[in-house]
């Protein structure tokens, strides 16, 4: 019985240990003791296994404070229990072969299986990180279709044999084997498809962007060639209002004409010019988009770009994502303020790279805790992912920080990226 119990608790926190590095999700003390009360209440029911998921289902989704996402939270979970269950009748089967004493009959060979199961877990999981992040934070319809075929496989599992109480032969383990290989091959094959789609959607913006900035690098040239044509007949205006030694006549021509003129020069218009110091193009459309963006919405736009920017020391994709959410977030933020104010500066040196962007709020400061936590939103709707996912794609690259600060009705983030040792 005592070799039965640690089993039980052990297949417990492999599950809880799975769920956790594979969905990102933390539980504290409470959850992992309702998740123990609920296997514990399980041991005498028929179907245990289904009250199990179910259960841990529930207790997933209380811990990830009731965020929208029951195809997500059943997946996992699944995946947790199922693979777990499987991988322990594989190796009790081919342990028991290898040495005698290799199997769940007693406390060592308990053990050593256990620790082997939660090595695979872990291990499966870290091959598999990027291709999970990538579906994690797909947008594509697509991706709740691969969630429930993926929860049919499991299921088909769990109704099969997710339990000791069989007699398993070579043919049942051989299929066990290469269904989890298969449903290994199937996630990583939906990410390869899922990244590709990620990839054209990318191009088609990039061309679609890159042609509306040459345009209005185009126009806005004209509009410098035109001032410059005209500019000699200003300066004649006001060389013979100088002549002719009347004050007012001076005032009345710079009133005219060379104020209107000023004004022309100082449009945020021009700033865009600075674009031309980023040397990666989909980077290029995306600023382009937002910056274009922001001043049709009545943003006070300023850039400080004087150093040329290459993406070397992040992912294409991640680079992309994390500037347009906080861009994104940059400019809704801004817009709800009284003065709408949108600063972007890029600083380069020897060994560092910084990207700052800050905005105007309506609130004197922000509180930095809850914003990073997932699903924070202080927008309307489902539409939360914001710095919870910017946090999640930085985790991957050591060399890059995202330091955040608020105060005197403005908000500030700053992206550190080093140089990698």
């Amino acid at each position: 019985m005592g070799n039965y119990v640690l089993g039980m608790i052990s297949t417990l926190l492999i599950a809880i240990i799975t769920v956790t590095y594979a969905s990102k999700i933390k539980f504290d003390l409470a959850h992992i003791l309702c998740f123990t009360l609920l296997m514990l209440g399980c041991i005498p029911i028929k179907i245990s296994n289904l009250i199990m998921i179910l259960g841990g289902v529930l207790i997933t989704h209380h811990q990830d404070q009731g965020k929208n996402q029951w195809l997500r939270y059943t997946l996992f979970v699944m995946y947790a229990f199922v693979t777990t269950w499987i991988l322990q009748v594989i190796l009790n089967f081919y342990g028991s072969q290898f040495a005698s004493w290799i199997n769940y009959n007693n406390y060592l060979g308990t053990f050593v299986c256990q620790s082997v199961v939660l090595l695979i877990q872990l291990g499966v999981i870290y091959l598999f990180r990027d291709s999970l992040e990538i579906l994690a934070l797909s947008p594509s319809n697509k991706k709740k279709g691969a969630e429930i075929v993926a929860i049919v496989i499991l299921a088909v599992y769990l109704v099969y044999g997710s339990t000791f109480d069989n007699d398993y032969n070579n043919w049942w383990i051989s299929a066990y084997v290469v269904g989890l290989i298969l449903f290994w091959s199937y996630v990583r094959a939906l990410a390869l498809l899922e990244t590709k789609r990620e990839l054209a959607e990318l191009r088609n913006f990039e061309l679609k962007n890159l042609e509306n900035y040459a345009n209005e690098m185009e126009e806005a040239y004209q509009k410098l060639r035109r001032f410059r044509h005209d500019y000699l007949n200003i300066l004649l205006s006001l060389d013979q209002a100088i002549k002719s030694g009347n004050l007012g006549l001076i005032r009345q021509t710079y009133d005219k004409v060379l104020a209107p003129s000023k004004a022309k020069i100082n449009m945020d218009y021009y700033d865009f010019g600075k674009l031309n110091h980023i040397k990666t193009s989909a980077i290029k459309s995306i600023l382009y988009n937002k910056f274009s963006y922001a001043t049709h919405e009545g943003i006070k736009l300023e850039i400080e770009i004087i150093d040329d920017v290459k993406i070397q020391r992040t992912k294409l994709l991640d680079a992309v994502r994390i500037i347009s959410i906080l861009l994104d977030n940059a400019i809704e933020a801004a817009l709800e303020s009284n003065t709408p104010k949108l600063l972007v500066a890029y600083i380069k040196d020897a060994n560092t790279e910084r990207v700052i962007i800050e905005n105007s709020i309506a609130l004197e400061r922000v509180e930095l805790a809850p914003i990073f936590k997932e699903g924070y939103t202080s927008k309307s709707g489902d539409r939360g992912q914001g710095l919870a996912t910017v946090k999640r794609l930085i985790s991957h690259y050591p060399n890059v920080v995202l330091n955040t600060s608020s105060h005197d009705y403005k908000f500030t983030q700053e992206l550190i990226l080093s140089k990698e040792e």
